[in-house]
């Protein structure tokens, strides 16, 4: 089941923190949450505002949109975004979730 942008804010930012923890930069505010890599990890990052609306900053993924609901998977490796018309996964790369075994 999805948390709501409109009405979960406050989990959301909770599981945003916990799934990136560790990974590189990671800003949560009242109206964004931000994980960016860190050199030399792969180059990666994702942006999703309080409104639902995302941009993604993957080789080859910059996407545009807005999402109503989040998805986080409960190992940590990805989360998903849905919306009326479209959906979004993520996924963390291997080689970033490698820095949680160091």
């Amino acid at each position: 089941m999805g948390l709501s942008f409109s009405e979960d804010w406050g989990a959301i930012q909770s599981a945003f923190d916990r799934m990136f923890n560790g990974l590189g930069e990671v800003h949560i505010d009242d109206g964004l949450l931000q994980y960016r890599s860190t050199p030399p990890s792969v180059s990666t990052g994702i942006s999703i505002t309080k409104e639902g609306v995302l941009v993604a900053n993957m080789p080859l993924h910059n996407i545009q949109s807005t999402f109503t609901q989040i998805i986080f998977q409960e190992e940590g490796l990805s989360l998903t975004l849905e919306g009326p018309d479209s959906r979004y996964t993520y996924t963390v790369p291997s080689e970033i979730l490698a820095l949680r075994s160091i």
